[in-house]
């Protein structure tokens, strides 16, 4: 017997779904995702991805939003990223909120600190801004001596010169 249609009510005109039974590879663009099925490349969207249980996925991902339940490999950048307590993630994590719950496995880099940095930018796919570099500090003030009161030496650099013969170690003093 046939399993009955899941209710898609909650989905949007704008969000795609590959299912449990499908793969994909190669570059995604668009604003959501529902991945249930296996996806290989480069994610970019707009809006939310949402890896199901079953799903597997592995690439580089800019989303808004990402929600893992299933696995996820590759370098993830978003402004929220959920593992639910099924979800297996491996790689680089930059998020500026990141929520991981008690179950979801997790192994790589976690780097939220620099997405706070990051100016907010309209959409994900920005170029990340150019950070200023640092002032440069100025050269400290080298000391000038005092003119010496007239009559004495002062010892200055010495002028370059020939340099003094270096006698042979094994003749005699004369």
């Amino acid at each position: 017997m046939a399993e009955p249609a899941k209710d898609v009510s909650g989905i949007g005109k704008d969000t795609a779904v590959i299912g449990e039974d499908a793969s994909f590879a190669g570059r995604f663009v668009g604003k959501d995702l529902i991945l249930l099925g296996r996806l290989e490349g480069d994610i970019e969207l707009r809006g939310r991805l949402h890896v199901g249980p079953k799903g597997s996925v592995r690439a580089n991902v800019r989303a808004t939003t990402v929600e893992v339940e299933g696995e996820l490999n590759g370098e993830i950048r978003a402004d929220a990223l959920s593992m639910l307590p099924t979800a297996r993630v491996r790689g680089t994590l930059i998020a500026k909120r990141l929520s991981v719950q008690e179950g979801a496995v997790v192994e790589g880099s976690i780097n939220p600190a620099s997405a706070r940095h990051a100016e907010p930018s309209a959409s994900p796919f920005a170029p990340p801004p150019a950070s200023a570099a640092p002032p440069r500090p100025s050269p400290a003030p080298v000391p000038h001596p005092s003119p010496a009161p007239a009559g004495t030496a002062t010892p200055g650099p010495a002028a370059p010169g020939p340099t003094p013969e270096k006698k042979p170690e094994g003749d005699p003093p004369r």
